[in-house]
């Protein structure tokens, strides 16, 4: 089975079934907007229907959104008309580009480990020389309390799961520990440090939802 296609099925039809047509913007955008200016130009690397997008660039960022679900993006057209869009990932990007912010927010944590930080080391790359990147991202403290099957565990806290039931059925997830994100961020400045940010599940079946959320900044 084609994992990827997979993926982008799943991404269509939730979007199509109306996730996130209400949601508000994530908190960790104030966070970005209290340290990137106005004006600065970047990327949002998973933008979706443009949740977060959208408020970021009335905010006066200029991002282009990039994200692998035609049907989110044709949803973030209709909400914001003259958006700047891409189809597709961050290799669809023009080669070479980078940019003085790129934001990843709850995408870089999808796929097998081996994937999930090519995605990550692939997004790093797309900062400019004193850029910024934005991250948050899954967390191994998370509690995956839907049937899924264990397909990694390091040693540096990092494990990847592939869920069997729920609304995550079929899609595989990697939950960073924090030595395993210190050690691939490790070429960056911190702007602001690490953090882990824990929340109870809205939804049953109970359980607590874990991220990672750190700003951090490309050496000049």
């Amino acid at each position: 089975m084609d994992r990827n296609r997979l993926a982008v099925d799943y991404w269509d039809n939730a979007y199509a079934g109306g996730m996130y047509a209400d949601a508000g913007p994530d908190p960790f955008v104030d966070r970005i907007l209290a340290v990137a200016a106005p004006g600065t130009s970047g990327v949002e690397i998973g933008c979706g229907n443009g949740r977060n997008l959208i408020p970021m660039n009335r905010a006066g960022l200029d991002l282009v959104g990039v994200d692998p679900s035609r049907t989110a993006l044709e949803q973030l057209a209709d909400r914001a008309p003259g958006s700047t869009l891409v189809h597709g990932t961050q290799e669809d990007l023009p080669p070479g580009r980078c940019y003085d912010l790129v934001i990843g927010i709850q995408v870089h944590q999808h796929g097998t480990r081996a994937a999930a930080h090519a995605l990550l080391r692939g997004s790093l790359a797309r900062v400019a020389p004193g850029g910024l990147f934005a991250l948050r991202t899954a967390s191994a403290d998370t509690e995956a309390v839907e049937a899924h099957e264990v397909l990694d565990a390091d040693e540096d806290g990092g494990h990847t799961f592939r869920y069997l039931a729920g609304f995550k059925a079929g899609l595989t997830v990697h939950y960073y520990g924090r030595r395993e994100l210190e050690s691939l961020l490790a070429d960056f400045e911190p702007v602001l440090p690490l953090r882990a940010e824990h929340t109870e599940r809205r939804e049953p079946p109970p359980g607590i939802w874990a991220h990672w959320e750190t700003i951090v900044r490309r050496p000049a």
